[in-house]
């Protein structure tokens, strides 16, 4: 197998058309078509069905695939380790997170990382967990930060911190009146006050005649807030989706509905103004933020590195 072949069979493969593959590799169908018919003669297979729209992978060209996709990682593999002979003077890092952890949370960690090692080039891929699993696993990105149920078959998960909701209310809201010794600031939040520590859980109950704003970004993520109301007797009246944090963020504040909140949100953000807080008391509320990469894969020096600072800025379970 040569590297062009590779290149071609994949770029087929992924796209399922061979018109598609040709834009992609900035080349001609014609010249794509006979370079692939050239491969398959001289092998004696054939590697795609050409008779479905749109077209689909043989056995042989499953074989194919999965032994090219084998070679890729080893040459992968094989330019990192040649790279880190010369120590951490160079090479990339790749890391896929979502919109707002990269926006955010991640600041900090990046910049001390590009300090230590200013000549290490860093891309970043902001999408859903799911691509972002798929980039993982493709050897697209190196490693992933997130709240993802990965397969632990298929990936190395390590629990970073916790990641705690709160509903947040409007504050014109008359329900705050009722539960003002329950309700807490985004101070009391940032700032871990004696407050958010003594305070009790809120009835999720008082708010079962609300208007709710849920996020679109995936049902895993609905189906756990449902599970939230339901356990308190009742199923929330949905009026508006989106799948961007801020966007619900700044309805809440409009007082358009209530919102489940991550506490990272509550402390990274940086808005100036900020709804009321009603801390939960559901298992549903908590999640794990994670440091998800492919298993049996090889991690290169500035991943590692990278992974080693990211956990030095974590303390006591907390994103500092």
């Amino acid at each position: 197998m040569t590297p062009q072949q590779i290149e071609y069979v994949l770029a087929v493969a992924e796209e399922r058309s061979f018109s598609k593959a040709a834009k992609k590799l900035f080349v001609t169908q014609p010249s794509l078509s006979k370079f692939i018919i050239n491969l398959e003669t001289s092998m004696g297979v054939t590697l795609f069905d050409r008779s479905s729209s749109p077209i689909t992978v043989t056995d042989a060209g499953k074989i194919f695939i999965e032994t090219a996709n084998r070679m890729k990682e080893l040459e992968d593999e094989m330019a990192l380790k040649i790279n880190e002979l010369a120590g951490l003077k160079n090479g990339n890092l790749r890391i896929g997170t979502s919109p707002f952890y990269a926006a955010n949370m991640l600041l900090k960690t990046v910049t001390s990382f590009h300090r230590k090692y200013p000549d290490i080039r860093i891309s970043i891929q902001e999408d859903t967990y799911r691509n972002l699993e798929d980039s993982v696993l493709r050897g697209d990105i190196d490693l992933m930060i997130g709240t993802s149920a990965a397969d632990e078959e298929l990936f190395n998960i390590e629990v970073l911190c916790m990641e705690k909701l709160y509903l947040a209310v409007p504050l014109n809201r008359s329900v705050n009146k009722r539960c003002a010794d329950l309700m807490l600031t985004a101070d009391d939040i940032k700032n871990n006050s004696e407050k958010l520590f003594m305070s009790e859980t809120i009835k999720m109950d008082f708010f079962k005649k609300e208007k709710f704003i849920f996020r679109s970004n995936s049902d895993s993520s609905q189906n756990y807030l449902k599970k939230i109301c339901r356990a308190a007797g009742f199923s929330p009246d949905i009026i508006l989706e989106s799948n961007n944090l801020d966007t619900i963020f700044s309805f809440v504040c409009e007082g358009l509905g209530l919102a489940f909140v991550p506490d990272t949100f509550i402390k990274f953000a940086n808005v100036p103004v900020h709804p009321a807080y009603y801390s939960i008391s559901n298992q549903e509320a908590e999640t794990h933020i994670k440091l998800i990469y492919k298993k049996n894969k090889y991690l290169s020096a500035p991943a590692i590195e990278f992974c080693n600072t990211l956990r030095e800025l974590i303390g006591m379970g907390t994103w500092k």
